[in-house]
């Protein structure tokens, strides 16, 4: 029978390696070393035979994928984060070994040393390698006899001991990593697994694209309080905590809103924040309680130029990010090139739906047909939203804006001026999720008093402690910005790891956070 060695085992052979470097008067852990290629870009110098000549010399940097150790030939694979545009590439192009041995092998470069080529001394190091090592290697790029792209090793040096093996050696089954250590050990995610690094980099990417979106459209990018004394600009409970010098209590934002806009009145006009919030919520496959949240207003500018905005975002980062503009998110496709449907918050409910929502005995008895009693809610309104969430929501696969949502849901939002019970907003949807939230601003300081006002009433009289409001206190000095003049505006706020989702094809959030909120193992 055989068994797997454990990490003290493991590291006991490495240890060994590493002394046998400082032997050599070689630092196990490296210093500087500069390259001048990725390992895929490497890969692309290799003519195409055998024969073909070798690339000038190059110098490569990463990790130690393979390794295969025969008398006084080596032959392992190096990794570097190219590997993740590789896995796009392939991804893109609907390669169906993509997890296989050969859509691997092109995702890094196969390294080929040899005694007389990095003399007595380079082999000695060579004999101190192992898996996941990090190494920095020079040499020419060209074709083994059997055709394999190769670098061929003119000089190694090791830049980073690993003392324990990958995943995949110490035992992992088939290579993969549960959950639960992939969310844990991040670290070992990326290095086992090409997508995971893929999501990350795309992610990185899409960040980067959406600040350039906005700085393109003379936006200018803020920073606003993370503890804020009066939480506000959603609803939903706050993480509290307490500032010693000053003996009060501050809360974690559960949005930027309120501060955004009173930098608009100051007369920045146009702004967004990218950033983090935080709600003292439960964890599931779309929530985690500190997420990250782009924000932006714009002077002068309404709800509606949002929807035509946020259309034009999603375009172009599926351009320049993806290079493709159909998404696929679990059994859902999705085209951004065509138009985004537009439903009012009760069209919808009666078209997509199929009840009226003011048809209260045919929304009360879908209620009890939720396993609901009507009468536990603590206005008709909030048991119809619940029931709109229910009926409409399932319908939300395809790119869907939803407007005119009912006021007491939007207590910063301008009203509809047809009906002081609509609201000028629009929340967007894709595959069944919310991934944005936009509106007309309010911007009359008594009106927006007294929906405060209003709002502290309703969420007392039904005891949600997931409001927003905290001790009945409201916003007075927001209310006192606007007193000094919010010029008419729009804002907008779109969730970057939902989106995240949406572009990789993930369905759950803790697959885009690198470290997502866990409970305490033990």
């Amino acid at each position: 029978m055989t068994t797997t060695p454990d990490q003290n085992e493991y590291r006991a052979a490495r240890t060994a390696n590493a002394g046998k470097l400082r032997a050599l008067g070689q630092d196990p852990y490296g210093s500087r070393f500069a390259t001048t290629h990725s390992c895929v870009a490497a890969r692309a110098l290799a003519g195409p035979a055998p024969d073909s000549p070798h690339s000038e010399p190059v110098r490569l940097a990463g990790r130690i994928g393979n390794l295969r150790n025969s008398g006084k030939l080596l032959f392992a694979t190096l990794y570097d984060r190219s590997r993740a545009d590789a896995y796009r590439q392939q991804s893109l192009a609907g390669r169906a070994d993509i997890d296989g041995a050969e859509g691997k092998k092109e995702r890094g470069i196969q390294l080929f040393v040899d005694l007389k080529s990095v003399g007595e001394a380079g082999w000695k190091i060579v004999e101190t390698l192992d898996l996941a090592d990090w190494i920095g290697v020079e040499g020419k790029v060209g074709r083994t006899r059997r055709g394999e792209i190769s670098l061929f090793v003119t000089s190694l040096t090791v830049l980073g001991k690993a003392m324990l093996p990958p995943p995949h050696q110490a035992g992992a089954d088939a290579g993969e990593l549960s959950e639960e250590v992939r969310s844990r050990q991040r670290y070992l995610d990326l290095m086992q697994s090409d997508a995971s690094l893929d999501v990350f980099v795309t992610r990185s990417r899409l960040v980067s694209e959406i600040r350039r979106f906005f700085t393109d459209r003379d936006f200018l990018e803020v920073e606003t309080p993370m503890m804020q004394p009066i939480p506000g600009g959603a609803a939903a409970r706050p993480f509290v905590t307490h500032h010693n010098a000053l003996d009060m209590d501050l809360y974690l934002r559960i949005a930027p809103e309120m501060y955004l806009k009173r930098l608009l009145v100051g007369g920045l006009e146009r702004v967004f924040e990218l950033n983090r919030n935080f709600r003292n919520e439960g964890i599931s496959p779309r929530h985690n309680p500190e997420f990250t949240m782009i924000e932006w207003y714009m002077a002068y500018g309404d709800h509606r130029q949002l929807m035509d905005l946020s259309e034009e975002l999603f375009r172009v980062l599926a351009d320049k990010v993806l290079g493709t503009r159909k998404l696929t998110w679990g059994e859902f496709s999705i085209d951004l090139d065509q138009p985004f449907r537009r439903f009012s918050y009760h069209e919808a409910m009666k078209t997509l739906g199929g009840v009226d929502y003011d048809d209260k005995t045919a929304v009360e008895a879908v209620c009890r047909k939720m396993g609901r009693d009507p009468k536990d809610f603590p206005t008709y309104d909030r048991m119809a939203n619940e029931v709109w969430e229910h009926l409409v929501e399932p319908h939300l696969t395809e790119p869907t804006f939803i407007t005119d949502q009912p006021t007491w849901l939007t207590p910063l939002c301008k009203a509809h001026p047809e009906d002081p019970a609509k609201t000028l907003r629009f929340e967007l949807f894709m595959c069944r999720m919310e991934v944005g939230n936009a509106y007309t601003e309010l911007n009359d300081p008594d009106v927006q008093r007294a929906r405060f006002g209003a709002q502290v009433a309703e969420a007392t009289a039904a005891k949600d402690k997931e409001s927003g409001i905290v001790d009945g206190k409201i916003d007075e000095d927001y209310c006192t910005a606007l007193d000094h003049g919010l010029p008419a505006c729009g804002g907008q706020g779109i969730g970057i790891d939902r989106l995240v989702m949406l572009f990789t094809g993930r369905t759950n959030i803790r697959d885009v956070i690198l470290f997502p909120t866990m409970r305490p193992q033990g």
